[in-house]
């Protein structure tokens, strides 16, 4: 059977903008209860990108939704486990985990600080993990639970500059293979959202209106850029699949392919110049 997400709690990470934002929107409108995870606050907001923990948590309050945030860094050892603390202090569990924040900082492999790679690592894979030791234990007892983890094409690619990113995504990828092995077929399950396409958040609308539509679109190759609410509501629908689908890897377009929502694209003359 489907999962009703009707009455579930969710926790999203890096949900003060962009696709991690979407999510806890169409999640939060397919009735769960949303935990909202970043680090902006209105009084330390991000000095280039819009969108705070308060502003996200007002919007879903004014459409109806329950939703509480913890501020917290995701690259910080300290600040993870009060995401599992604040969520149980409040709800008591969690049904759906999405991974969703990142860490990047790119730069030829000789060059790229220890410090930064251990960044990476623990944005991508050991705040993930410690988040799952945190709340699926929980789901598994009552028989139910998604954790979803937000990749990207990074994790397939082998290009130079790009290892910090690239490895710590095929890293996260590797772990939802273990978690799908060790504990998939028990009412829980653990899935990839690949994402293979360029996604007009906040953070790339930036990129386009700061270095131009030509660094934003990979020097012109890519012509397709996707609206990030569809890729938010394609979270949701995976989600809402039964257990035993699980253990996946799948793209946005394989989404769509097996009748998730259609991707939208967003046209040239919708972006701002």
């Amino acid at each position: 059977m489907p999962f009703d997400l009707a009455g579930s709690v969710a926790v999203v990470t890096g949900a003060t903008r962009g696709i991690g934002k979407q999510a806890a929107i169409a999640l939060g409108r397919a009735g769960a209860s949303i935990v909202l995870v970043g680090r902006a606050r209105a009084d330390s907001p991000n000095p280039v990108l819009p969108g705070t923990l308060d502003s996200v948590a007002a919007e879903l309050a004014d459409e109806g939704i329950d939703a509480r945030f913890v501020q917290a860094d995701v690259t910080k050892a300290e600040q993870a486990q009060q995401i599992v603390t604040s969520t149980l202090d409040w709800y008591g569990r969690c049904d759906v985990l999405v991974n969703n924040a990142a860490y990047t900082s790119n730069g030829p492999v000789l060059e790229v600080p220890p410090a930064r790679w251990d960044k990476a690592m623990r944005a991508q894979v050991a705040t993930p993990l410690e988040l799952v030791q945190g709340f699926v234990p929980g789901m598994l007892e009552r028989g139910q639970g998604r954790v979803i983890n937000v990749s990207s094409s990074s994790a397939a690619a082998l290009a130079p500059g790009l290892a910090l990113y690239s490895v710590s995504k095929q890293a996260m990828e590797r772990l939802n293979d273990y978690l799908h092995l060790e504990l998939g077929g028990r009412g829980v399950s653990f899935n990839v959202l690949h994402i293979d396409v360029l996604v007009a958040t906040e953070g790339w609308q930036f990129v386009h209106d700061t270095q131009g539509a030509d660094v934003a679109t990979l020097g012109g190759t890519v012509t397709e850029v996707v609206e990030p609410e569809t890729v938010g509501r394609q979270i949701e629908w995976l989600a809402a699949q039964p257990p035993e689908w699980s253990g996946h890897i799948i793209t946005p377009g394989a989404v769509e392919a097996l009748g998730g929502p259609a991707l939208r694209a967003v046209a040239s003359d919708e972006r701002r110049a």
